[in-house]
């Protein structure tokens, strides 16, 4: 049986009742016997699988983890490391940090 969420009318005392599905949506409170109604909760909705926007339509460019198909390609061609040669962070930094300065010195 269900558990329902019922809040007074008259005190706004809330509690719960264990009743089946073709109970009253009004109770007398408990604390104060007026009458009480039944409130409503959103449910939880998880988006798994395809069917909805948030796996089907979202943006391409990031990698879909439900999916199973993982992407190693970079997004940018530019800090693509050379092959056999290791970079670190510092590395990239670095030459991003080339990339704007010759940037800004094209443009002064």
């Amino acid at each position: 049986m269900p558990i329902y969420e019922y809040e007074c009318v008259s005190c706004n005392h809330r509690f719960e009742l264990k009743q089946g599905f073709d109970a009253e949506t009004t109770q007398p409170c408990i604390l104060c016997q007026s009458v009480s109604r039944r409130k409503f909760h959103a449910p939880t909705v998880i988006y798994k699988g395809t069917g909805f926007y948030t796996t089907d339509y979202a943006r391409k460019d990031q990698p879909n983890y439900d999916s199973g198909s993982h992407s190693n390609e970079p997004a940018d061609k530019d800090t693509t490391p050379a092959v056999g040669k290791e970079t670190s962070s510092k590395d990239v930094a670095k030459e991003v940090v080339k990339e704007v300065t010759k940037e800004t010195n094209k443009e002064a």
